[in-house]
């Protein structure tokens, strides 16, 4: 772990210390605080959350909305798959932390899932274009970087099929106070700041960070343009002091979409 650098090592971290919490940053979800009734609590919440999601879909998007394939990107500990797995003949979690896939791999085996598949973020280039009827993630996009996110985006409309839907959330908006982002910019650049701020805030000093970033919707819609999505349906989300954006969208062939645009 000492050779990984920046956000990789923060969420190994996570993964291995307290992959509940990074998923939903909530004191009960902390590995010590973490009871039967909070694990339920954690894994009922996706079964709402995926139950909602095909709901705005077939609401906005595609009346008779049905899925073989999903994709959900930064699937954590498996909170998703397993109401994915239950639309769907085949599901792939995708996560950057080897902790939170394997606590993913023993969610499905416990629940008996066997139509899951899980990669790490670097296998991600073994999947085949256009090969998704939904591609899905949720409070991902805002702990990556806009540089990279942005190139991430392309790549996941990408592996969406004609006919295909995305469901992606990314924050916009940082409403907390310029003290607070001068904060986390220092944080984010010194490793020791980040460190003594820990303290200062009561954690273990390698408590690990957890930065957020805000998207321009511009850009984002002139990425969705470009590659041939359109009928976008928009729902605004609230994340300690970020807002956000669920964007569903319907991916066209290049022909439609042109006519369209």
């Amino acid at each position: 772990m000492e050779s990984l650098k920046g956000p990789e090592r923060d969420w190994h971290r996570w993964g291995i210390e307290n992959p509940f919490f990074g998923v939903l940053a909530h004191p009960k979800f902390l590995d010590a605080n973490l009871t039967d009734a909070a694990r339920k609590e954690f894994f009922d919440s996706g079964e709402l959350h995926v139950e909602h999601v095909y709901s705005v879909i077939q609401s906005k998007i595609q009346p008779h909305f049905q899925s073989e394939r999903v994709l959900d990107y930064g699937c954590g500990v498996g909170r998703l798959l397993g109401p994915f797995a239950r639309r769907a003949q085949a599901v792939v979690g995708v996560d950057i932390s080897p902790g939170m896939l394997a606590q993913a791999k023993e969610t499905c085996e416990r629940n008996g899932i066997n139509s899951v598949r899980l990669l790490a973020v670097h296998e991600l280039d073994s999947l085949p274009p256009s090969s998704f009827d939904l591609v899905h993630s949720f409070i991902v996009f805002q702990h990556i970087s806009v540089l990279h996110g942005e190139r991430l985006l392309r790549k996941l409309i990408g592996l969406i099929a004609e006919g295909g839907v995305g469901a992606i959330h990314l924050t916009f908006s940082d409403r907390r106070s310029p003290l607070r982002r001068a904060a986390l910019a220092v944080r984010v650049r010194s490793r020791l700041m980040h460190g003594l701020f820990n303290r200062i805030q009561g954690k273990p000093f390698s408590w690990p960070l957890m930065q957020m970033n805000s998207y321009s919707m511009n850009r984002i819609f002139n990425i969705l343009i470009d590659s041939h999505c359109l009928n976008l349906h928009t729902e605004f989300t609230h994340h300690g002091g970020f807002r956000g954006a669920m964007l569903y969208f319907e991916k066209k062939a290049a022909s439609n979409a042109a006519r369209q645009a």
